[in-house]
């Protein structure tokens, strides 16, 4: 707990959709925009595939192509 008068720090938040299945998307091109919003002082929260799928009734297909990365950092 915080001790009576200390503010609590406030965050900004960025969600950056990385999809996969683009021609200008790659290992390389992720490294560099993660790189770059590290470089900005964002700090990774969390990543979260998109899941696709279907069924047929039979089974269910499920893939991503997307991931979604969810970052902070302190105003």
């Amino acid at each position: 707990l915080k001790e009576c008068g200390e503010k609590m720090k406030k965050f900004e938040y960025k969600v950056f959709t990385f999809n996969n299945q683009t021609f200008i998307n790659n290992d390389i091109t992720l490294s560099a925009d993660l790189d770059k919003l590290g470089g900005e002082s964002w700090e990774l929260v969390s990543a979260l595939p998109i899941i696709d799928g279907n069924s047929d009734g039979k089974g269910t297909s499920v893939f991503t192509d997307e991931i979604k990365f969810i970052f902070k950092r302190e105003k």
